[in-house]
Formats: C-alpha cells, structure tokens, sequence
C-alpha cells in the first residue's frame, strides 16, 4: 500500500494538537488537510473529499458525533472512512463511535505509532473489500456473458436449423399436395424473418455502442411503416387466437427514421402478442402528439410485470440472463431498442400502472422533417 496515495482530514479544536498530528501523519506519507472548527469541516470534507477523517469528540459548536451524523446524512461525505480520537475512554463512548458507522476509536494519549497503524488498517480493510466486491462483479460478468453466450447461440441456431429442414424437405421430396409444399416454404420464410430480425437487433445495438445512431427524421408511412408491421407480428402469433384491435387517429404525421420506428413498434407489440394469454385481446393505439410525434399505447391482458420489474425489464439481455429458468425466447433486448430509438428521437418509453396485464407507451415528440 502506497499511503503517499491518500488524504486525510484532520478535525480538532485544540491548535497544538491539530498541528502535532499533521506534523506526524505527514512524516508517516499521508497528505494532511486540517480544521478547528467542528461546524466548518463539514463543508470542507464534502469539498476536499479525502480518503480518511481524523476527528476528536469533545469540540465546541458541533461535538465529533454530529460531526460524523452530519456527514452520513450526506451522499457525498457517507462513505469516507471515519476515525474518531478522543480523551472520552468509557465504553458507551466506543460503543457510540462505532455505532454511529466509525471505523476505528482512539482514545488519548495515544502512541503514535499505533494511530499510524490504525489508520493503515482502515486503508487495508477498504482496500481488501474492494478486491473482493470486484472479484464478485468479475464473477456474475462471467456468469452472465456465459448464459447470454449460450442463449445467443441458441436462439440464432434455432431458426437456421428450421429453414435448413424446411428447404431439405422441399428439395428432396415430391408433394403432390401444394398445401403441403406451401407450409415448408412459408415455415422457412417465417424463420427468416425471424433470424434476420435476431440479426438486425444484434446489429443495432453493436452501432448504437459505437455511437452510430441514426436520427434522421423521415415522413413515416403509416401504412407499411406501422399497420403492416403489426400485421406481420400478429401473423406470428396466429397459434394464440388473439384479438387484436388496432387504432391510428386520423391526424397522426410522424417524422422518424423509418427502419428504426419500424423495429421499435415490432418489438412493442410483439412483447404484447409474445406475453398475452391465448383468445384474449391485445389494444393498439396509434395517436397524434403534435405534428411529427405520436404516442403509441400497447396494451394486454397477460401475465403483467411487478412494479418492481417495471424498469429492470428494460436492461439489455434482462429476459436471457435468466437463464433455463425464463418463459419465452428472444435476445431479451426488444425493449432495451425501443426505449433507445425513443430517447435517441427526444422520447421514452415506459410501462403504465396497470392492475391487470400490460400497458406500455411510447411517446415521440413533435419534430421536424429532415428528409422526404
């Protein structure tokens, strides 16, 4: 440990003190910032932010245990580490220094040697639970990029592998019935469309991460932009029998890049589609925001997410990371994209409280042409 690394601030009314533990702490590598007034080191421990407070107990204005109540209550000061030097030896005033989150008591007159270890100590303690919190993040890293791996591969592989058997089939064997020949073809153009869509969420979010957004704002054709889109994904969930009820107002006019408001509407209604139980009723509403934003609102009557899972749900690969454990397929990154594609545009999209099912919006707001 290099202790020439670390800051200290040092609290004490009494002058010649303050001064013999500067002179000492400096000698011992530490850089030393000191103060003789309780109430004024407050306010420079949150702008000093230094890697340990030294602070006596017994000081006009402000005693050293509201000193240290004072700076757990702010955010920016809560987490300094905190040594308390003191002449009060009894035990309830340890037991209230410790309590009240220091992390080590000294009492006067002390040796000098043994402050300097104390306070290497609490250096070596916060620096043996950094290790460790970082070896554990390093772990869950690993275990997640490991099931997301996997994951990935699967739901990449599982559609090639259907067109690859649709295509043998057709190929190498003779229907009489067009029915039949139909069904191969249209089951290999439906992966297609699936794996090209798992390939194009890839991609996105590879540009996104390198900053390559594109954001230009074209006039949005609501027909083969939106309506044929919805079409396509309740096409994918015929099996379910679901009703879908789609409404777009007559005075909706969006500006938006076009591929991106398509791939952000596909993955909103097929999160809907996807989580909605079979013969229910899955709502679309298309609205007008201004001229060149909309608000679209998806609503269903599954299962619904816990208030508490309201946001989580939006993290990147969150339905994956489950693991074997999670209810349906997919990358688990349709919101992530949708909610990006929103913000990217001045927009969001959130989950509505709902006391059965989902409801889910996104907002655009009014922009804007940039290009026809």
């Amino acid at each position: 440990m290099n202790a020439r690394l670390h800051t200290l601030l040092v609290i004490d009314d009494d002058t010649p003190m303050l001064l013999g533990l500067r002179a000492l702490l400096e000698r011992s590598g530490y850089k030393v910032a000191t103060c003789d007034d309780s109430r004024a080191s407050i306010k420079m421990a949150e702008n000093l932010q230094p890697d340990l407070i030294v602070c006596d107990v017994m000081m006009p204005l402000l005693d050293g245990f509201r000193v240290r109540e004072a700076l757990a209550a702010n955010p920016l000061t809560a987490n300094i580490p905190f040594l308390f030097l003191s002449a009060r030896a009894s035990q309830t005033d340890k037991l209230r220094g410790l309590n009240g989150g220091a992390d080590d008591y000294i009492t006067k007159p002390f040796d000098p040697r043994e402050l300097v270890a104390r306070i290497n100590a609490v250096f070596r303690r916060q620096e043996l639970g950094r290790q460790n919190a970082e070896a554990e993040m390093n772990r869950q890293i690993e275990r997640i990029q490991g099931e997301i791996s996997h994951n990935i591969s699967h739901e990449l592989r599982t559609p090639m592998t259907q067109i690859l058997m649709a295509l043998d089939m057709v190929l190498r064997e003779k229907y009489d019935d067009p029915d039949d020949l139909k069904w191969f073809v249209e089951t290999a153009l439906s992966q297609s469309h699936r794996l090209n869509g798992l390939i194009d969420d890839l991609t996105f979010l590879s540009n996104y991460d390198l900053g390559r957004m594109f954001v230009v704002k074209q006039k949005v054709d609501i027909k083969n932009d939106f309506t044929l889109i919805v079409s396509l994904r309740q096409e994918m969930h015929s099996d379910k029998n679901l009703r879908v009820d789609v409404s777009v107002a007559d005075d909706v006019v969006i500006h938006a890049p076009r591929r991106e408001f398509r791939q952000a509407v596909s993955h909103l209604v097929d999160n809907s589609l996807k989580f909605s139980l079979p013969m229910t009723s899955v709502l679309i509403d298309l609205a007008s925001n201004g001229k060149g934003g909309c608000i679209l609102t998806v609503t269903d009557y599954g299962r619904g997410i816990p208030a508490e899972l309201r946001e989580k749900v939006f993290d990147r690969y969150y339905q994956i990371s489950q693991g074997d454990t999670r209810s349906y397929g997919g990358l688990g990154v349709g919101l992530t994209i949708a909610r990006i594609i929103a913000r990217s545009l001045g927009g969001d999209v959130v989950i509505l409280p709902a006391t059965r099912g989902l409801s889910i919006r996104m907002t655009l707001p009014p922009a804007p042409l940039d290009m026809p």
